[in-house]
């Protein structure tokens, strides 16, 4: 069976020459730079901790949030190469804040000798006051030593909207009128404005008769999920990964095939949840998948340790572990399952 994609189409190159147009139009109205200045939003607050050669700086993004706002905190180590960092577990809260969001890259190369870990945190909280964020460990390990790096804890102070002690029933009197201060938009600004914008009619027109001549239909076929997974395996097989010593490509891949076909089997969120909260998951949902969480938890926990652990398994290790998904994708196999694909290619693996 075959699919009909139609696609919607907005002009950007139009949208933005409107855009631009229309910045250029209240430029005039703008304050001056100095009053700019004077209402910038806080400056971020950075924390420096060494030890050794390892190097950690904690940073957030202002001193102060309201109770609507979300606290950017961002968690930043460089290391030499021959030493393995433990970054801190990411729990439900830290302190009195809720952790709403998180993300961790790393261990990227930024020198010949030196990688990079960073762990994005954002914070939200229900209360106003002075609120302290916790400290953080990193554990620094070096052969069979593992030596804690702790940041200090420090206070975020979170305001409400009104004073706590405003007295709300009061009534207030009607302030006086301010005057507007108008500003006319100068000859150049709008032969500025003008030749942007007929630019941009240019660019739309032009980007509109290339969209014209492309096709406007993409062919759609559909596959069993566990067809497509298997038809990945054996192209990821092909590639002797493995036989090339290219370990961490290889078991990269090997687990976002398998957390991707968890995705479209079961409708779990896989790709996006660490192990841990991937395992709950797959627990919470019951059923077939329930019944293989055993054989998941082994399999994830081999790969997280090559990823981010620098373990580097023997081949035959490697090769089990691509047959531990293979055998989880045959087993939990289900023809009535199944996904639109582009006719030209099925790469959604």
């Amino acid at each position: 069976m075959q699919v009909s994609h139609q696609r919607v189409v907005i002009t950007y190159p139009l949208c933005t020459a409107i855009l631009l147009g229309c910045v250029l139009a209240v430029i005039a109205g703008q304050p001056p730079l100095a009053q700019q200045l004077s209402s910038a939003p806080n400056q971020p607050v950075e924390q420096h901790k060494s030890h050794g050669a390892v190097r950690l700086r904690l940073t957030t993004d202002r001193p102060s949030m309201g109770l609507a706002e979300t606290l950017r905190l961002m968690l930043t180590v460089e290391a030499p190469a021959e030493l393995d960092l433990i970054l801190p577990e990411v729990p439900p809260s830290l302190g009195p804040f809720e952790v709403v969001q998180h993300r961790t890259t790393g261990p990227l190369r930024i020198a010949p000798q030196t990688q990079q870990w960073q762990r994005e945190y954002g914070l939200a909280v229900t209360s106003a006051g002075s609120l302290t964020v916790p400290s953080l460990t990193v554990q620094v390990v070096a052969g069979d030593t593992v030596q804690p790096l702790i940041t200090d804890p420090f206070t975020i102070t979170v305001t409400t909207l009104v004073p706590v002690d405003a007295d709300l029933s009061a009534i207030q009197d009607i302030a006086s009128p301010l005057p507007l201060i108008r500003r006319g938009l100068p000859a150049w600004g709008w032969m500025v404005a003008a030749g942007i914008v007929g630019l941009g009619l240019l660019a739309s027109g032009w980007w509109w008769y290339q969209r014209w001549r492309r096709p406007r239909t993409v062919p759609l076929v559909q596959r069993p999920a566990h067809s497509l997974a298997l038809a990945a395996l054996e192209q990821l097989q092909r590639q002797d990964l493995i036989g090339q010593q290219r370990i961490d490509e290889f078991y990269i891949r090997l687990s976002s095939i398998l957390r991707r076909y968890v995705e479209l089997r079961f409708g779990l969120r896989a790709p996006e949840q660490t192990t841990d909260e991937f395992l709950t998951s797959v627990l919470a949902t019951g059923g077939l998948i329930a019944t293989q969480r055993e054989l998941l938890s082994a399999f994830l926990q081999h790969c997280d340790l090559v990823k981010f652990a620098r373990y580097r398994p023997t081949p035959s290790a490697s090769e089990e572990a691509f047959e531990s998904a293979k055998n989880f994708v045959e087993y939990t196999a289900d023809m009535q399952v199944i996904v639109a694909v582009p006719q030209s290619g099925e790469a959604v693996l």
